[in-house]
């Protein structure tokens, strides 16, 4: 049988004609060329799935962090308040509080560090007296008992506030004082640190100090306080 003059012969190519060639700038015709990969996408796109993968384990870790360890925010008691050398009068007012306040640690994994722990005595939102505690650690579920000792010594005061003591004295025979106390406060477990503000409010903390009298105590048993 006699071949087709134009047909073409097998060859190794699977196509049925010759592939496109390419050039470079010399004129040289590459048969094998292939595309060339950009290195910065692909370091682009590597950075990408690692941050991803980082962002993913630092997930579970919160996860599992939050889960299993749960910082819970200290308590606060007031055992004691005792009040002497009060006096109210010409707008002056003098006075010693001694307290006693009780931190406790809840947390079962975690110890706690406070640093500085601010004191602050009101009546009515009126500030009266501040201090500072010193610092101090507490372990885990421990009980931290703290002394502190507000003064004034005649300092002024409106006649308002004044006539507000005057008149609860009178019909109660007792004061009730107002305590705020701050820290910036360190949760520890293992190698893991967190600092956080702690502010603790005591409420209504009621003082028996009849009109005739410049001393007194605390009404009733342990008050606990408002942890935020």
């Amino acid at each position: 049988m006699q071949q087709d003059s134009n047909s073409r012969p097998a060859s190794g190519y699977p196509y049925p004609y010759d592939p496109p060639q390419q050039s470079n700038a010399n004129g040289y015709q590459n048969h094998y060329y292939a595309p060339h990969h950009n290195p910065r996408a692909i370091l682009i796109r590597r950075l990408f799935i690692a941050s991803m993968v980082l962002l993913l384990i630092l997930g579970l870790i919160l996860v599992l962090y939050f889960g299993l360890v749960s910082p819970q925010l200290p308590y606060a008691y007031v055992n004691s308040l005792s009040l002497s050398n009060f006096n109210v009068s010409n707008n002056h007012l003098t006075g010693n509080w001694d307290l006693q306040v009780r931190f406790q640690n809840p947390n079962s994994k975690m110890s706690l560090y406070y640093n500085a722990v601010v004191c602050t005595l009101y009546y009515n939102r009126d500030s009266l007296s501040e201090t500072r505690l010193q610092p101090f650690d507490q372990g885990k579920k421990d009980e931290t008992p703290i002394n502190a000792t507000l003064s004034v010594s005649r300092t002024y005061v409106d006649a308002r506030l004044a006539d507000s003591i005057g008149k609860e004295r009178a019909a109660e025979g007792s004061v009730e004082f107002d305590l705020r106390m701050t820290s910036s406060v360190t949760f520890r477990y293992g190698v893991y640190r967190r600092r956080r503000y702690v502010t603790v409010y005591c409420y209504d903390v009621a003082v028996g100090v009849p009109a005739n009298s410049s001393s007194g105590k605390m009404v009733g048993s342990a008050k606990r306080c408002k942890s935020f």
